[in-house]
């Protein structure tokens, strides 16, 4: 169950990274504040795909402990959507 609650989650949070790659311009906050660019995006890409493998391994071996590495990508996607997310709200007056 946490192997595809974790492979959901990392396939979810890798399309978004990628197809955020994929376009140059960004909120304020994303661009001048925080400094992600395509290449940030991409590499919060790889980071989903490689715990996707993972994850995907630990439904074939279940010896492959499932629940720490969803704890360790929780934090890496939590600080991959805070990136962006603040520039959502729209620009500060």
């Amino acid at each position: 169950m946490w192997s595809f609650a974790g492979l959901l989650c990392a396939l979810g949070t890798g399309v978004v990274a990628w197809l955020r790659s994929r376009t140059a311009n960004g909120t304020f906050y994303e661009r001048d504040v925080y400094g992600m660019t395509p290449r940030s995006h991409r590499r919060y890409a790889y980071a989903s795909a490689i715990f996707a493998l993972y994850f995907v391994g630990s439904m074939l071996r279940p010896s492959l402990p499932a629940v720490p590495a969803l704890g360790v990508f929780a934090v890496v996607a939590i600080l991959y959507v805070s990136s962006f997310v603040r520039g959502a709200t729209g620009e500060d007056e």
